[in-house]
């Protein structure tokens, strides 16, 4: 591991104690309780590459009952850290565990690596509150962080997952403003190093989606996304040469204006969205960008994400991952699809973020992820991603042709910071083909 990666583990490690603690307070002091947050540390901040795409936009949170999904680990790092060191102790045999108060507020400090955006620092804000019966209707969710990288990048981002009425009705959201200059290499599978410039620019993004459940674990929403880019610049490429960007008819001037309604449809059976050991996830989510609501140019995007995981073991898990994301018509350059375009920015880990983009994307990845002891776990992976070229004559004028394909594999350690949701830390380094790799750290798994 690097020696950023361990100052990263010795600096968040304290602050997940803090925060495991603060929850712990919490309960104590309250006597209104229900059941605990799904998620007890912030995710993703939301890295955007050039070349990001949309197609998340209208993506449905499902959130899973108490006791649902839980690892074979008996002890967290933080928890086993405050034992040794005499920070903590033991809960007496056959005492039962506190809940956590129905209310709950976490604000920690946070680090993040990866090779767009080198060290990342910030701070988050995550809390839950009931809007329903607690008996039938999950905690809804809420998180607001701020990011500065050593790239010059920065990004304040609000999300929110409120659910009512015994989960029938959610309401799932964000906001986030981006000032993140990151490379381009233009479009399609084969482009050379010798391409590469970058992108500068600001972004606001907005979405709104009301989900329903229809039955079972079958929801629909619908929902309005809008991404706002202003103040875009191109540095030109290192070899002297017109950048596809330059010379890309769509969403290439100073400001590029994407406005339109969102649906979606979700299949989660999951166990639970923090760490699956079994079920299937099923995404399909169509967004429509026409003039008419302020696009600059009509066009589409069509996402298809479908997820499964199998417990081969109290300690292992198979995690299988494939998703496609499809744009049609005149398609703005930032707004075409690229690696790590998944809701969550976390896919091809081994390939700088943005490194390949197109009309079109496909990828999928397989991983075994494994117990070591009570809270060191490790994944070992495999993942491959394609994407289309610039033209095509196929429907709505763009034809889906995948030529060139990348391959890469992972691996990693994982280190438990809240037992009873098995939220991780994850240190992930990938290597894929042409000298790409790269290391990365976050919270939860990447799928």
């Amino acid at each position: 591991m690097t020696r950023a990666g361990w100052l990263v583990t010795v600096l968040l490690v304290p602050s997940a104690a803090a925060a495991a603690e603060e929850g712990t307070a919490q309960a104590a002091a309250s006597d209104d309780q229900a059941s605990a947050p799904e998620v007890a540390l912030p995710g993703s901040t939301g890295t955007l590459a050039a070349g990001k795409g949309s197609g998340a936009a209208g993506r449905i949170e499902v959130a899973r009952p108490e006791g649902r999904g839980a690892g074979a680990a008996t002890k967290d790092l933080p928890t086993w850290l405050g034992e040794l060191l005499g920070l903590k102790r033991p809960a007496p045999p056959g005492e039962a565990e506190k809940k956590p108060a129905k209310r709950h507020l976490t604000v920690i400090p946070f680090l993040s690596s990866s090779p767009v955006t080198g060290l990342g620092f910030g701070v988050a804000a995550a809390g839950t509150t009931q809007r329903g019966e607690p008996a039938n209707t999950s905690l809804s969710t809420y998180s607001t962080s701020f990011t500065v990288t050593t790239q010059s990048q920065y990004a304040l981002t609000s999300r929110h997952d409120l659910r009512f009425a015994g989960d029938d009705w959610g309401l799932t959201g964000m906001e986030r403003w981006t000032k993140w200059p990151s490379p381009t290499w233009g479009i399609g599978g084969n482009t050379p190093e010798s391409a590469k410039s970058t992108m500068d620019y600001q972004l606001v993004r907005l979405y709104e989606l009301v989900s329903r459940r229809l039955f079972g674990s079958l929801y629909a929403g619908a929902g309005y996304s809008f991404d706002w880019y202003f103040s875009v610049s191109n540095s030109g490429s290192a070899n002297g040469q017109p950048t596809d960007f330059s010379t890309y008819p769509y969403g290439t001037g100073s400001t590029s204006l994407n406005s339109g309604p969102a649906l979606s449809l979700v299949w989660d059976t999951r166990d639970s969205p923090v760490y699956p050991t079994r079920g299937i996830y099923a995404d399909f989510n169509y967004t429509y960008f026409p003039t008419w609501l302020g696009s600059g140019t009509t066009w589409h995007n069509v996402y298809l994400d479908l997820r499964s995981y199998h417990q081969l073991a109290p300690w292992l898990v198979l995690a299988l991952w494939t998703y496609g994301s499809f744009t049609f018509g005149h398609v703005p350059y930032l707004e075409l699809a690229s690696n790590g375009s998944d809701p969550n920015e976390r896919a091809v880990r081994g390939y700088i973020q943005g490194r390949h983009i197109g009309k079109s994307l496909l990828y999928g990845e397989a991983e075994l992820r494994f117990v070591i002891w009570q809270w060191l776990g490790a994944v070992a992976g495999l993942n491959v991603h394609s994407v289309t070229g610039s033209k095509g004559r196929g429907i709505l004028g763009d034809e889906v042709h995948f030529e060139y394909w990348y391959p890469a594999v992972t691996t990693g350690l994982r280190l438990l910071i809240v037992r009873e949701t098995h939220a991780n830390l994850c240190l992930d380094y990938g290597v894929g083909k042409q000298g790409q790799h790269g290391f990365y750290l976050s919270f939860n798994e990447a799928f």
